[in-house]
């Protein structure tokens, strides 16, 4: 498996964000088994303590199983043949990128609006706190990139539809690396901070058209973001 080095700030983010990385590649596959947390450790050159809140993170979002006395799998799910197979077919013609907005200002508003008629009492728990813990990280100076991922991901989830989940996956890793990029100051973390609450605001709310809405602009404003010096 191809590791990069941790950043110091947000380390067992970075660590899952790499592991969904490789999923999302298909370096690791539904059902594969993990090496050991000794290994991962070594290969990430972090704690095991670090590596076991990177599996935790991950589990809690049923992208990882841990089995007793076995170790830690990929979780199977139905989506999972779809996930790869269009996640795979993205990576192969690696797509410009102004081609994966337009796909994901198709997709994604009609995915906050999914998300404002079905979301069930606990995911919008953890929208809120995911909203918190990325103002938290702003605060502190630290990147906030993983919470982005993880909110939109989540969105996603609840809208209902596993085809929409699987799509937002492949979309966000092929992304990643440009947000990466064009989101580091702190003005425009704030600008993205303000833009998720106001997201989930209208999901919480069951406010479909105004969810709609919130997402659509928070995508042309980061579209502008990153092409703006191109």
């Amino acid at each position: 498996m191809d590791v990069k080095p941790i950043a110091r700030k947000n380390i067992y983010e970075d660590i899952v964000i790499q592991i969904r990385g490789m999923i999302d590649r298909g370096e690791l596959a539904p059902g594969d088994k993990l090496p050991p947390e000794r290994r991962l450790a070594e290969m990430f050159s972090v704690s095991r303590n670090t590596v076991r809140e990177a599996i935790r993170t991950l589990a809690e979002k049923n992208v990882l199983e841990s089995r007793q006395g076995a170790g830690t799998f990929v979780r199977v799910s139905d989506g999972d043949s779809f996930a790869a197979s269009f996640a795979g077919a993205i990576l192969r013609r690696r797509p410009e990128l102004r081609d994966v907005f337009e796909v994901r200002k198709l997709i994604e508003p009609e995915i906050a609006a999914m998300a404002a008629r079905n979301a069930s009492p606990s995911q919008i728990t953890r929208m809120e706190a995911i909203v918190g813990e990325q103002e938290r990280a702003l605060l502190s100076g630290e990147p906030g990139r993983a919470y982005d991922q993880e909110l939109h991901e989540l969105l996603a989830e609840a809208s209902g539809n596993e085809v929409m989940r699987a799509m937002v996956v492949a979309l966000h890793d092929e992304f990643t690396q440009s947000r990466a990029e064009g989101l580091q100051s702190l003005e425009r973390q704030a600008a993205s901070l303000a833009a998720h609450r106001a997201i989930v605001d209208a999901v919480t709310g069951g406010h479909v058209m105004q969810a709609e809405k919130a997402m659509r602009e928070h995508l042309e404003e980061v579209e502008a973001i990153v092409f703006a010096d191109k």
